[in-house]
């Protein structure tokens, strides 16, 4: 009777301490599936879906290529992003030049591109990064046998191809003509037409000189149509460009900074400026 009793009690001892072991071993996997949950949540985060748009038919920067897809400068600048940006993802609208700007205006488009300049009044409207995305060079254009113009001081009693009375182009002429008002160039305003009349209107004589941004397609155009055209041998002006953003969106804007400086130092800014323009634009010095 005695060895009974003894050997109940062992019995119980061993349900006890087993009982002891599976409750530490639940508890202990439950505060380690805690634990990994919160890293997951800190590491992770909420990555914040943005629209942004291009232009629709801004060949290279931006356009629809002949397998139905978005592609050119920007919308690889973009994508590129995409892989390093913080906290937000970039998803691509194409529209009119026109829709990217009233999109931004109300709220649509988190920041829109289209090789876009600084200047005061954009400024006041919207907000620029502190790192910009491309290059554009200014270029005078010009019939290939016209050894006579090079410079804006060379467009001095030529035929100007017309600008639209503002943006960059417009600014430029107006600026030289005020720093010289003894010898201004013949400023013609009006509608300009699009790429391919301009250049046709210098090849065929009606116009000596087209004064544009030469990351806009340009010798693709002149190639194509075989025209007797070509640019000055040096830039009038090398401009810096940026993705606009809306006013709102400061933590985009220093998220987006810390992006682009990221994409200029590993050289994947560079690649994209050479497989679209056939040189690193990021090479010229930007003018003053």
């Amino acid at each position: 009777m005695k060895n009974i009793k003894l050997w109940l009690l062992a019995l119980s001892a061993l349900f006890l301490v087993a009982c002891g072991n599976g409750n530490t071993s639940t508890e202990e996997t439950n505060s380690e599936a805690a634990t990994t949950e919160e890293t997951t949540e800190e590491t992770t985060g909420e990555v914040v879906e943005l629209t942004v748009a291009v232009e629709n038919a801004s060949n290279p920067l931006s356009f629809t290529n002949d397998a139905g897809e978005l592609d050119g400068y920007e919308v690889d600048v973009i994508n590129a992003l995409n892989e390093v940006l913080e906290g937000y993802h970039l998803n691509i609208e194409s529209v009119s030049a026109e829709a990217t700007q009233v999109g931004l205006d109300t709220g649509k488009y988190a920041f829109i591109g289209g090789g876009l300049f600084k200047n005061d009044e954009r400024e006041e409207l919207y907000l620029f990064p502190e790192e910009y995305t491309g290059v554009s060079t200014i270029e005078i254009f010009k019939r290939a046998d016209d050894e006579e113009i090079q410079t804006l001081d060379d467009l001095v009693g030529k035929v100007v191809h017309p600008v639209t009375p503002n943006g960059g182009i417009f600014n430029l002429l107006t600026a030289y003509n005020e720093e010289n008002p003894d010898a201004p160039i013949d400023l013609q305003l009006g509608e300009s037409g699009n790429f391919a009349q301009r250049f046709q209107a210098l090849h065929d004589g009606v116009s000596d000189a087209v004064v544009m941004p030469s990351n806009l397609g340009a010798n693709d155009i002149i190639t194509e149509l075989e025209l007797n055209v070509t640019t000055a041998d040096e830039p009038v002006q090398v401009n810096p460009t940026y993705f606009v953003l809306a006013k709102d969106q400061t933590d985009l804007k220093e998220k987006l900074d810390a992006a682009i400086a990221h994409l200029k130092e590993d050289g994947t800014l560079a690649e994209i400026s050479e497989k679209w323009y056939n040189e690193n634009m990021f090479d010229y010095e930007l003018t003053e």
